[in-house]
């Protein structure tokens, strides 16, 4: 038995990324393939912290999420991962899962990515299953795709058609932050999964999005491997604006910006322009992310904390990977099991 697990319980920590290179569609294979390529960036001040317990006590799975007992899909979604667990370990009692995130949930800032990578690695870990980047990622990627990229630290990769993610890049490749400007706290109209979906059926701009994400990808991942930061600008805004432009044109029409948003894309456009080493990018919410490098996050903070609509500021740099905590003391302040002591 080690510190950081007892039989049949653990807990994990994973943080929120956020798509320099978008993906927005599943693949026609299933099993929640994506269509399209991502390159991300795992955030060190986002994070998910869970706790799984398999207890012979229980009639079914237990799931709260800060504080919130679930039920309906969101309980439906932590349930399946749990069944591929059980499958996989042999593993026949329930579980009770605990979890909690240090950011708002449901509301663009890639709370499912950070949650389900927390909790594939608690649940592999208190099932007994030997630790494995690549099979927890790809347990994550079942039940949320971006989920496969937050098992990594730094800038991930997600290939289309592709099991699990791979790192392209360390926190320590490119000294930037990424500043989250909170827009709205609350749970959007539209789920991720849902807009997917809708976009595919019914938008006719779709496919014109399958075609440009691909090579718009290796263009990002290019520019962030020269550490070319005009370019990986260039990139990313553009997935960004392409991915809604799919969206857009759906039926109904899915739009996630706000007006504070709107003001933010050409403000940050136009700091740009004017000297500032900005570039946005939005995900299925109205919360905007700024790219900046280090040396210049305190001027890019202190504009959007200047503009109307923007209630507060998250400043992350590039995260650590995903890693079981110790079960010493409560959820909330448990201790990274690879961390210096």
């Amino acid at each position: 038995m080690t510190k950081e697990s007892s039989p049949g319980t653990a807990r994990a920590v994973a943080h929120a990324n956020i798509a320099l290179a978008k993906y927005w569609g599943k693949s026609e294979r299933g099993d929640n393939l994506t269509a399209v390529p991502s390159l991300s960036l795992t955030l060190d001040a986002l994070t998910t912290r869970s706790q799984v317990s398999f207890d012979a006590s229980l009639k079914s799975d237990e799931v709260i999420l800060g504080g919130k007992t679930l039920g309906g899909r969101e309980l439906t979604r932590v349930t399946e991962l749990l069944d591929r667990v059980r499958k996989a370990a042999g593993e026949s009692r329930f579980a009770r899962v605990d979890s909690i995130n240090n950011f708002p949930t449901a509301a663009g800032l890639a709370s499912s990515a950070s949650g389900f990578a927390a909790l594939a690695v608690a649940a592999r870990a208190a099932a007994g299953l030997p630790a494995s980047d690549k099979d927890a990622s790809k347990l994550a990627r079942q039940s949320s795709a971006s989920a496969a990229r937050s098992i990594f630290e730094g800038f991930v990769e997600l290939l289309e058609d592709t099991d699990s993610a791979e790192p392209v890049a360390p926190s320590s490749h490119f000294d930037v932050c990424m500043l989250v400007a909170i827009v709205q706290q609350e749970r959007k109209d539209v789920s991720s999964t849902g807009g997917m979906e809708q976009t595919r059926l019914t938008s006719p701009y779709y496919r014109g999005w399958l075609e440009a994400a691909p090579p718009l990808f290796r263009e990002i991942k290019q520019a962030l491997l020269a550490r070319d930061f005009e370019r990986l600008a260039w990139g990313m805004e553009r997935s960004t604006l392409l991915m809604h432009a799919s969206m857009f044109g759906a039926d109904p029409p899915i739009v996630y910006f706000k007006p504070t948003s709107v003001e933010l894309i050409h403000a940050i456009k136009n700091r740009r322009a004017g000297g500032h080493p900005e570039a946005f990018t939005l995900d299925a919410g109205p919360n905007v992310k700024v790219l900046t490098l280090a040396s210049h996050a305190a001027k890019t903070e202190e504009f959007l904390l200047r503009v109307p609509g923007v209630t507060r500021v998250i400043v992350c740099r590039p995260g650590p990977r995903a890693a079981l905590l110790s079960l010493d003391g409560p959820l909330s302040e448990a201790r990274r099991t690879d961390a210096a002591p």
